[in-house]
């Protein structure tokens, strides 16, 4: 089973702060961790001597300045600090790399970060952390209510699918929550001669009987329990399993979707999967847990930079 024992909060001093720390509130009282980390990071400033002569409070560290006032929001909104030690970290440098070392440095087994909706910023931040990120990534909008009551599992019958589920397992023993597995059958229009397969009961009845089957497969290969976990499918003639997924969580009231993301690389560039970095667009604002197997993602990482 997963352990959450060691979060890392993104902050970057807008409005989205108050949205993340107060999801990280209930992050505290649901999970127990030991440690949570609320990480801002500054671009490096240089300060030209001439100006600091002309204006000498220039002289005091920005960080520090920041560091207050963040530790006062904190304060008034992380109310359930419980045994939990809280740390306010502000550092220089670059956003995604500062981010990425820390979180190696420190065993950082989950991100919290935000994909803003009505705020300004266009989340290319967001999308280059959870390619190389080794903890898994939870993203959330500034419209997010702070609850898991019903988790939606993307399931593709693989190793990170059990991942996924197995997490989506962790937080049912923490919250209460249910748990549906929702398969997505790939069908390339071009390969099928209707002009509608999502309307030929046949077709859609052979979807059901594959993808049960494979699921009973997936539970017994990986010795997993599914009682009281649902499961259902749906066909996919368009490669648009990210809004098939997105849709079909809205249709269940889905608080979390949940999925296992493999990284991969293409020449220079680590990327993760579509579906992953779709359903982490600000358009779609029901939170995504994207489970990483921080040791395979770490040697991953190891290996390429070398």
């Amino acid at each position: 089973m997963y352990h959450l024992d060691h979060i890392l909060v993104c902050l970057d001093i807008s409005d989205m702060d108050e949205s993340l720390i107060r999801y990280s509130d209930f992050l505290v009282e649901k999970l127990k961790p030991q440690t949570i980390t609320f990480l801002h990071v500054m671009k490096t400033y240089d300060i030209p001597k001439e100006i600091l002569e002309a204006y000498p409070h220039l002289d005091k560290p920005i960080s520090g300045v920041v560091e207050e006032e963040l530790r006062e929001k904190i304060d008034t909104l992380l109310t359930r600090k419980n045994e939990t030690k809280v740390i306010i970290k502000v550092s220089e440098g670059l956003t995604a790399d500062t981010i990425l070392q820390y979180t190696r440095k420190n065993n950082i087994s989950l991100t919290l970060m935000g994909k803003k909706i009505g705020y300004e910023g266009r989340g290319g931040i967001v999308r280059k952390v959870i390619s190389i990120i080794p903890s898994s990534v939870l993203l959330i909008s500034e419209t997010t209510y702070p609850k898991i009551k019903q988790v939606l599992v993307r399931m593709d019958f693989n190793k990170m699918s059990e991942l996924a589920l197995r997490m989506a397992m962790e937080l049912r023993e923490l919250t209460g929550a249910g748990i549906t597995c929702h398969h997505v059958y790939k069908l390339p229009l071009k390969f099928f001669p209707h002009n509608d397969p999502e309307k030929d009961p046949k077709l859609l009845k052979h979807v059901d009987q594959f993808s049960r089957k494979e699921y009973k497969k997936f539970l017994q290969k990986y010795k997993l329990n599914a009682a009281e976990i649902s499961f259902s499918n749906s066909l996919d003639p368009e490669s648009n399993e990210a809004n098939i997924l997105y849709k079909e969580a809205l249709t269940i009231g889905a608080d979390i979707i949940l999925l296992g993301s493999k990284i991969k690389s293409e020449l220079t560039n680590i990327i993760i999967d579509s579906t992953s970095e779709k359903l982490a667009a600000t358009e779609k604002n029901i939170p995504v847990l994207i489970v990483k197997d921080r040791k395979q993602t770490t040697n991953f990482l190891e290996a390429l930079f070398k």
